[in-house]
């Protein structure tokens, strides 16, 4: 049946699709504010509008997706802004949002220090709306701004909207990057995208359809036959990054997927390349740190300097902007997998 068929079964829409605004109350997470959002498919997820709009939480009929550091869900008074500092409230969840000044390697810049990954995702949202929009097929549609701005430097802003459809085991996010500034500005972003256990597992089978890779270091390098190989959980892993180049749908779109086959299940990462023209793999089997991270980014994240001395550094003029797209899909089966690495 189709929504119309079904809404003579239900007392009320939240049966079928529901957004709710809840407050964590414990620890560090009190206070923290997150948009709670579920729909018919079995598809759940949260997004943080205390932090950046980012998305800690993501499940599928109850199986985690994400990977949820061990820190947990932090508030953003507790953000340390120097060096590693950003470690220390780091959710990672199954999105977090680096930019929009740095994405990357702390560094220091024309006499200015800048803490690894930016502010923009300790930065709470303004102006946030959400609601489900009823039609033949009703949609959640959360929207809000978060900016990265200060006197006397470059003020650029992020207005993010992430859309939800009724039955459909995928959700898109769009966001533009305006820069409100009257001067030139530099603008890194990075969609920290972190796959975690019971979807990440030595079972799991990872694609990246890469015109290129490279090993983002010496260690990195050992590794490089093996990157999209995943390992037994071990306490003395050292984690490996890696920079793929990403081959070009008909759309110039890519996708990028981690898939479990014992669970039949799996996410998939589709991005336009127009705008996110690198990826970075973060791979990490450590014991309590058993993460993969996908990460679509417009720039190289080895600091300002070598990202302009390698032509990856892109600038907003005063009042540009530039939007980007993303859509996360859920997998269910492996027929869904095989068809996300033929297309």
């Amino acid at each position: 049946m189709n929504y119309q068929e079904e809404k003579k079964y239900i007392g009320h829409r939240d049966q079928l699709i529901r957004v709710r605004r809840i407050r964590m109350q414990e620890g560090k997470a009190q206070g923290v504010e997150l948009l709670d959002v579920q729909n018919r498919s079995g598809m759940h997820f949260d997004v943080n509008i205390s932090r950046g709009m980012d998305i800690p939480y993501l499940d599928f009929c109850g199986e985690n997706v994400g990977f949820i550091s061990p820190c947990g869900v932090v508030a953003p008074e507790y953000f340390d802004d120097q060096g590693l500092g950003f470690l220390k409230s780091f959710t990672a969840g199954f999105l977090t949002t680096c930019g929009l000044k740095l994405a990357g390697a702390p560094c220091e810049y024309e006499g200015q220090s800048y803490g690894l990954h930016g502010n923009i995702s300790h930065t709470p949202a303004e102006d946030v709306s959400c609601r489900v929009e009823e039609g033949e097929t009703p949609c959640v549609a959360i929207r809000g701004t978060v900016r990265d701005a200060v006197i006397f430097g470059e003020k650029l802003r992020l207005d993010r909207e992430i859309r939800c459809f009724y039955k459909e085991r995928k959700f898109t996010l769009h966001d533009k990057v305006t820069n409100e500034g009257y001067k030139k500005a530099r603008h890194m972003i990075l969609y920290h995208c972190n796959i975690g256990y019971p979807v990440l597992s030595p079972d799991s089978e990872v694609y990246i359809p890469a015109l290129e890779t490279k090993a983002r270091n010496a260690h990195s390098e050992e590794g490089i036959a093996d990157c999209r190989k995943t390992e037994p959980a071990d306490p003395f892993y050292e984690e490996m990054c890696y920079y793929h180049t990403l081959k070009p749908d008909d759309r110039n779109h890519g996708t990028v997927a981690v898939y479990n086959p014992k669970l039949e299940l799996g996410i998939a990462i589709e991005v336009d390349l127009g705008t996110l023209d690198h990826l970075v793999q973060w791979k990490m089997m450590g014991a309590g740190d058993y993460v993969m991270g996908l990460e679509p980014g417009n720039s190289t994240i080895d600091g300002i300097e070598d990202a302009v001395a390698n032509g990856s550094m892109k600038y907003l003029e005063p009042g540009e902007s530039v939007d980007y797209h993303l859509t996360f899909h859920i997998l269910k089966g492996r027929e869904e997998f095989e068809n996300i690495k033929e297309k």
